[in-house]
C-alpha cells in the first residue's frame, strides 16, 4: 500500500469531498462549489485543517481526507 504524501503550505490540492457535519448554507455552498477544484495551500491550522483560498476573498478549512495532492496543477479561482 502506497501512503499518500504530506501536504504542506503552498501545495496544490484538489477537493475531492464535502464535510458531513456542515450547517449553515453558506458553508455548504462554499464547499460544494470547491468540490473538483484545484487550489493552493496557504495555511494549516493547528489540528491540521488545511486553509485552501476558494475566491478572491472566501477561504474554507478543510480536513486532508478531503483533498487530494495534485503537482503541477493550476489554480482554479
Amino acid at each position: 500500500m502506497v501512503k499518500p504524501r504530506e501536504i504542506r503550505k503552498g501545495d496544490m490540492v484538489r477537493v475531492i469531498g464535502v464535510p458531513a457535519n456542515l450547517h449553515d448554507r453558506a458553508g455548504i455552498a462554499a464547499f460544494e462549489s470547491a468540490l473538483g477544484k484545484t487550489f493552493r495551500v496557504e495555511e494549516i491550522g493547528e489540528y491540521g485543517h488545511l486553509e485552501p483560498v476558494v475566491s478572491f476573498s472566501d477561504t474554507i478549512w478543510i480536513e486532508p481526507e478531503f483533498v487530494e495532492a495534485v503537482d503541477n496543477a493550476p489554480q482554479t479561482i
